[in-house]
């Protein structure tokens, strides 16, 4: 890290996570079941956002090899 980076505390990162379910409510829609775990991994601190995003991008997208059955 370098030295103008900030890690978050648990309480920043509980804020984040309440204004993006927020925004997403005002939009009309709902976090998943698998949103709202990633969330508080995220602010329980188990997981960084990088390997959140990591996950949410694996489970988006499609395996060309395992739709051949």
């Amino acid at each position: 890290m370098g030295s103008d980076d900030h890690v978050r505390t648990r309480e920043e990162r509980l804020d984040g996570v309440l204004e993006a379910f927020h925004s997403c409510r005002l939009d009309g829609l709902a976090p998943t079941r698998d949103a709202l775990r990633d969330a508080q991994d995220y602010i329980d601190g188990l997981r960084s956002l990088e390997e959140i995003l990591e996950e949410v991008r694996r489970r988006h997208t499609r395996n060309p090899d395992q739709e051949q059955s």
